[in-house]
């Protein structure tokens, strides 16, 4: 391999170390989320995303009566709405492990904006990483 390249690539265990302090300061920004109700480790998530006007019901009715017609697109972080309120944070501490590997999470587009029926950890684990936008399986209305 050319040296000149060799010179500019970083070696294995400092990717390794920053991993974890990425994994670190996610973890302690789930933590500083005000403390949620139902679990021992739970944490408020409507104090960083709009709560749907939709129903849990509601969301997971549409998505299962019309997921053959969903497709794969990119939205904003910032503009999914949450369907329940609390997460349990030793959840997301497991699923930071795994980050790249996590599976999409499923919304639907109402005219009033999109909400998520199924993913609220995975999208806790995005914002808290620092993502903007995130992949998801999207049915239109």
């Amino acid at each position: 391999m050319n040296h000149n390249i060799m010179k500019h690539l970083k070696p294995f265990e400092l990717f390794i170390n920053e991993a974890k302090v990425n994994t670190q300061v996610a973890m302690d920004k789930v933590n500083s989320l005000p403390k949620g109700k139902m679990f021992d480790d739970a944490r408020k998530i409507d104090t960083v995303f709009k709560r749907s006007s939709h129903t849990w019901s509601e969301v997971i009715e549409t998505f299962e009566k019309n997921q053959s017609d969903a497709s794969i697109k990119t939205v904003n972080i910032k503009d999914i709405q949450i369907t329940q309120p609390n997460i349990q944070a030793h959840k997301i501490e497991n699923m930071l492990k795994d980050f790249g590997k996590l599976s999409l999470i499923n919304v639907v587009e109402f005219p009033d904006g999109l909400a998520i029926y199924d993913g609220h950890h995975r999208l806790i684990v995005a914002w808290a990483m620092g993502e903007k936008k995130i992949k998801v399986n999207l049915v239109k209305v």
